[in-house]
């Protein structure tokens, strides 16, 4: 630790600190700039430097605010966006409230120009940021399998996610490179390897569980050991993929995730508040959506003459059973041979079926759910009973889907699309469980606003999976 070529090195591996500088960039460019330049248009504006000073007050709180979400926003692009927005008008809005108070009346129409200030100096905030995050990449080194290091690199690069740059690994010996990547040593070469490499992250990407015990805390208590005074942090490969990827790989899940939900500090959403907000939207929607309604009911009755609606048999939450009900998009005989997965390409869908099946447009009826407490707007989507059971055996955590009720919409469905096989159920199913681990109302709006975007979108989009192992528990053999 006193080898003066580790001090130098050490020297550069500071200067060379992205996550602490993207986090200096984040406040100033997103919370800070904007706030300061609403603070100073209000004092030329309003006159006060007391004024300005509560308007930059108001905004960087709303901003801090805003930030809360414990939802991954580089997934969500137009929630992203929305929320950015919504900072300034809850800043200026705020101010307006509080200097109204003490005293001094102004006109709401006078913050119009604070409110619009702030906003551009975001805008102008959020493309620097962009601008310069491909150069400030933190640099990784994953502490175990070659494959999962290779693994990671490939999905960063499927989830378009710039901020991580995967330099190689450090476990059992292998080849000097393995698809562009370096193997840097054993465990015990972790210390050279963060200091020469300029390593800022490390990912420990051992088995979450290991019969042999301990060996997760084991290997990172070696590596706190050699590490400790070196600006490096740790993250376990779980944590990463929640964190970056926006969903539990079940395949991985170990005690902790069910030690988060069962501390006493984790705070779900209120049933009150989220009922409250499938009531007030649900209504708005319906009576938005009927004509649209109307015009498919038409168009599915002159098709082929058969019924509009379909009903199935679903399981809610607690597995309690309820009455789906959908426009039908599928032939009345298409379950004469039984219950069985549907397709992106099922020759059972009807024409006017694959354009209401893509434009959502089938899910509509299921607001009559909503409307009954059966369901709600944003949660797991729901299936048939006889294709949980199966389900239930294929996988261990499948059950915790059913801690809450159902939704039209939800996390899963954003961003695996249609899952149509048991691989694609539990693709779905890791993305499930990241919902059930962080819902709010807050997280539920954008999951809303997210949804209402990509409407259009269609919903049998293949979206790239992690490989079988990340969803799927392996086996014992023999």
């Amino acid at each position: 630790m006193g080898d003066p070529q580790d001090r130098r090195s050490l020297r550069r591996l500071r200067r060379l600190r992205a996550l602490e500088a993207r986090r200096l960039i984040d406040m100033v460019a997103l919370r800070v700039a904007p706030s300061l330049a609403a603070g100073l248009i209000a004092y030329s504006h309003l006159g006060g430097f007391g004024d300005g000073l509560i308007v930059f007050a108001c905004m960087f709180a709303a901003s801090q605010l805003i930030e809360t979400a414990r939802f991954p926003l580089h997934l969500m692009p137009a929630a992203r966006v929305g929320l950015a927005l919504l900072a300034p008008v809850l800043g200026g809005a705020s101010a307006w409230l509080i200097v109204n108070a003490a005293g001094e009346p102004y006109a709401l129409a006078q913050y119009e120009a604070v409110v619009l200030g702030a906003s551009l100096v975001l805008a102008l905030g959020a493309w620097i940021k962009t601008r310069l995050g491909e150069d400030m990449r933190a640099r990784v080194l994953v502490i175990g399998a070659r494959d999962f290091a290779a693994d990671l690199t490939a999905e960063l690069a499927a989830a378009r996610v710039r901020s991580y740059e995967v330099v190689g690994w450090v476990g059992p010996e292998g080849p000097a490179e393995y698809r562009r990547l370096r193997w840097l040593g054993g465990l015990e070469d972790v210390r050279r390897a963060v200091v020469e490499e300029g390593i800022e992250l490390l990912i420990c990407a051992l088995p979450a569980a290991d019969s042999e015990g301990g060996r997760l805390e084991d290997v990172c208590a070696q590596v706190a050991d050699q590490c400790l005074d070196l600006p490096v942090r740790l993250i376990t490969a779980n944590q990463l993929y929640e964190e970056t990827f926006g969903h539990v790989p079940i395949g991985t899940i170990d005690a902790a995730w069910y030690r988060y939900i069962m501390h006493p500090r984790f705070r779900a959403v209120s049933p009150t508040s989220k009922r409250i907000l499938d009531l007030v939207a649900g209504a708005l929607i319906g009576i938005l959506a009927m004509p649209l309604l109307i015009g498919a009911a038409i168009a599915i009755k002159v098709g082929d003459g058969g019924p509009v609606f379909y009903r199935q048999r679903r399981l809610g939450e607690y597995g309690e059973s309820f009455g789906i009900l959908k426009l039908r998009t599928m032939r009345v005989d298409a379950e004469a041979a039984g219950p069985q997965w549907s397709s992106a390409d099922d020759e059972r869908i009807t024409w006017i079926g694959r354009i209401l099946r893509r434009t959502h447009v089938d899910e509509i009826p299921q607001l009559w759910n909503v409307l009954r407490g059966q369901m709600t707007l944003v949660g797991p989507r729901p299936e048939r009973p006889e294709i949980v059971g199966e389900l239930e055996r294929r996988f261990p955590h499948y059950t915790r889907r059913h801690l809450v009720k159902p939704g039209i919409t939800g996390w899963a469905q954003l961003r695996c699309g249609y899952a149509g096989s048991e691989l694609g159920t539990a693709w779905k199913l890791c993305h499930d469980l990241y919902y059930v681990k962080r819902r709010s109302v807050l997280v539920d709006a954008l999951i809303l606003t997210e949804t209402a975007v990509v409407a259009f979108r269609d919903a049998h989009r293949a979206l790239r999976a992690p490989g079988e192992r990340f969803l799927l528990k392996e086996r014992p053999h023999g």
